[in-house]
């Protein structure tokens, strides 16, 4: 993955060798980034169709190229 930050509400797909076999392949947008010093470690995905986030390494992740808004999550 480009060392580029993916955006709040961007979906994103799970890597098929993230480390939780169970999200593999799923996707879902972000909702939150954790970020300190300049330094991007990873973000939390709401995953489509689940009531809860998941947070995942920088790594795990890569951008669809769809974006929704705030409104679709809250």
């Amino acid at each position: 993955m480009s060392s580029e930050r993916i955006e709040f509400y961007h979906e994103v797909q799970i890597k098929d060798d993230a480390e939780t076999v169970k999200y593999r392949g799923q996707k879902g947008a972000v909702v939150g980034i954790s970020e300190e010093d300049g330094i991007l470690y990873g973000y939390a995905v709401s995953l489509h169709g689940m009531d809860h986030c998941v947070c995942f390494d920088k790594e795990e992740v890569f951008p669809t190229g769809v974006k929704f808004s705030r409104e679709d999550y809250y």
